[in-house]
């Protein structure tokens, strides 16, 4: 009997608050997914290639999985607490009618229990679901081969949320079950009394009435930390970055502690031209933002959050292309006997398309009588045409390179044009007294530079020699990962190479997979296979395969997490806002009779609630969005690889897409609860 009076009430709660039902069914969905990362397929194979990097980010999945229980811990009691107040008068009744307290609090617990199962059972199916076409998804695109897709779910994720999720529950309704039991039944059921209002500071009151200060003083605090954003965020001084999120954070409380009078002013003003329940809607609007700026501020920055979370997640599973440095597939160093007589092995020469040596040596001559260094070399030439560009901290950086290298890495330009014939790419042709630039794709930051610098051919100074340098500078990698990382080089002709006697630190051979066997194996099958053979011949060497599980790496931490915080923050921001909505509007409930009672209708009142709720999200949303540009602004000149404008249109078109329809969907769920408040109206009259 009393179970299934806990089930009816249960199933009313649900019904009259789906805002928070539908938030924490989401959440328990996100919290499965990122729980469960650890054992997707993608992570499987990355820990074949990068063991250390993906047990470093698995470490992070609990300070993930305490943080988002602490936010959810936050919107449980809130929402919780919200939907108690609106029950207030129901509790005295059972209070009155013989109820005892402890079994109130078994009741209200029960329900809570219940409710939590549901959410459960709905949000661990879809979790896994999705969970799993996640984990196919990715495979499919790096490679379903490598590990082949199986199906699976994650025990340890699916008790880690179940867990989480009830502690939280409990712990949030203890405390307000505790405080309910306390009450007398007489407060409970005096429940039409309206909140009382917030008496201000004086000195608050004061600013306040200043005809807005206190705004004027919250945008200066926001222009002021938007400006330090962007010019000194990119030095990435951790006391610069306080300074921005101190100033930031203040500027948004004061700017909504000060939108209340400007909305005040801005209904005096329209409020002799207006019709209908225009005065009504304004009032109710200034009412709300003045007595929750604080909720309204903490929204706006938990939004701000979630947008550079969604932009950065999204941006790096758009932006993050796992062959687009491919060069070779394998490159050995060591003895050339050895390694070619481990290639040309019956076992190996199925899977060998071609191999080549790649020439490096550092451009020097030793004098042993004076034992030191020769000066053999100089950039001047270069120097002198990149300090001719506008003045920026990559110019400098790289003018300061420039002039404390002077023992460049020299490239066989033979070798070079057989890497370039490998990935089908035109060779390199020099002119008499010409020689090409080289830098590492990974030296990006410069390269802009570099590029108009050499439109004006500057030259190079070797062992006396005045050569000119090429117009063109090449970035493709010279191997296969990282044996060889070069911030510049120079692809010199043979005869220039040849010239220097000690320029190899160990022979180095590239090696290209066959055409036929990547196309009916794919890539990463193709190479996981082989790297399987080589394991065992003892050589030296480094394969493609761990370039990709790097980047593959960086693309699921950096999107997974990120999204997932993004949703978390989101969630968050929407349901606090939307309740605080309906919370003011239970509260000033008599207000809404009393204009009806004066003759406006059920659907003029319905109306004025939806234009309430659309400026209230509104406000909260414009200034979000507005300190979103400045943040994802500051965050593309910081990490200028991670967030490419390349595709930034694509990425922005998308975050902005999830953003609005999440946004829209929250807003039409308020609206809807709204109108049936006010509609229980007409059944009161």
């Amino acid at each position: 009997m009393f179970f299934d009076f806990i089930k009816r009430n249960s199933r009313k709660i649900r019904k009259e608050n789906g805002v928070y039902f539908g938030a924490l069914i989401i959440s328990i969905i996100a919290f499965y997914i990122i729980l469960s990362l650890g054992e997707q397929d993608v992570m499987a194979y990355l820990k074949t290639v990068e063991s250390n990097a993906v047990n470093r980010l698995l470490l992070m999945i609990p300070m993930l999985y305490a943080v988002s229980l602490f936010f959810v811990f936050f919107l449980v009691y809130f929402a919780n607490n919200y939907q108690v107040k609106l029950r207030s008068h129901e509790f005295g009744l059972y209070l009155m009618m013989g109820m005892k307290r402890s079994r109130l609090f078994l009741m209200i617990m029960g329900e809570t229990l219940w409710n939590g199962a549901i959410a459960l059972m709905i949000g661990i199916p879809i979790g896994v679901f999705l969970t799993e076409l996640i984990s196919l998804i990715t495979s499919r695109l790096i490679g379903i081969g490598i590990i082949g897709y199986q199906y699976s779910i994650s025990w340890a994720g699916l008790g880690l949320t179940v867990v989480g999720f009830i502690v939280v529950q409990l712990i949030a309704m203890s405390f307000i079950s505790l405080k309910l039991t306390r009450k007398e039944p007489v407060d409970l059921l005096d429940d039409q009394k309206e909140e009382s209002q917030r008496v201000l500071n004086p000195i608050w009151s004061i600013v306040s009435l200043m005809t807005g200060a206190v705004l004027l003083l919250g945008t200066i605090f926001l222009c002021t930390a938007y400006g330090l954003a962007i010019l000194y965020l990119r030095n990435l001084d951790y006391r610069m970055f306080a300074l921005i999120i101190i100033v930031g954070i203040v500027g948004t409380f004061m700017l909504f502690r000060g939108l209340g009078s400007l909305i005040g002013a801005w209904i005096k003003r329209k409020g002799k031209s207006s019709a209908g329940l225009f005065i009504f809607t304004g009032r109710q609007l200034q009412e709300n933002v003045l007595n929750q700026w604080a909720s309204l501020a903490i929204s706006s920055l938990l939004i701000v959050m979630s947008m550079v979370c969604f932009v950065y997640g999204i941006s790096t599973a758009l932006n993050n292309d796992l062959t687009s440095s491919k060069t070779a597939d394998f490159t050995f160093s060591g003895s050339e006997k050895e390694i070619i007589s481990v290639l040309t092995s019956d076992e190996l020469e199925p899977y060998v398309k071609e191999y080549y040596e790649m020439k490096l040596g550092y451009l020097w001559r030793f004098d042993p009588e004076e034992n030191e260094w020769l000066d053999t070399f100089s950039w001047s030439g270069l120097s002198e045409s990149v300090s001719k560009e506008v003045y920026s901290k990559e110019k400098e950086n790289l003018l300061s390179e420039l002039t404390t290298d002077n023992r460049p890495y020299l490239i066989s330009l033979s070798s070079y044009n057989d890497m370039l014939r490998s990935v089908n790419k035109p060779p390199i042709e020099l002119g008499s007294d010409e020689v090409a630039m080289y830098s590492d794709e990974e030296f990006t930051y410069s390269h802009d530079i570099l590029r108009e610098a050499l439109q004006s051919k500057p030259y190079v100074n070797i062992v006396g020699n005045q050569y000119s340098l090429s117009s063109t500078l090449y970035t493709l990698n010279v191997v296969a990962d990282r044996a060889i990382t070069l911030s510049y080089a120079l692809i010199v002709p043979d005869d220039l190479y040849d010239t220097f006697d000690d320029r190899e630190d160990s022979y180095l051979l590239n090696m290209v997979l066959d055409d036929a066997l990547i196309e009916e194996k794919g890539l990463m099958q193709a190479m996981y296979e082989v790297d399987g053979l080589l394991n065992a011949s003892g050589l030296d060497y480094e394969s493609y395969l761990s370039s990709m599980g790097r980047k593959l790496f960086f693309t699921v931490a950096g999107s997974y997490t990120t999204i997932y915080l993004g949703i978390m923050f989101l969630i968050i921001a929407n349901t606090v806002m939307g309740l605080k909505f309906l919370m003011q509007q239970k509260s000033t409930r008599h207000r809404y009779f009393t204009v009806a009672m004066l003759g406006a209708s059920v659907e003029s009142l319905c109306m004025s609630a939806r234009v309430q709720i659309w400026l209230y999200f509104g406000l909260v949303i414009l200034v979000a969005l507005i300190s979103s540009i400045f943040g994802i602004w500051s965050m593309v000149d910081t990490f200028p690889n991670s967030i490419s404008l390349n595709n930034g249109i694509g990425t922005v078109v998308i975050s902005l897409a999830v953003f609005i329809i999440i946004e829209i969907c929250y807003i039409l769920m308020i609206q809807r609860k709204s109108d049936e408040e006010i509609k229980k109206l007409k059944q009161a009259r």
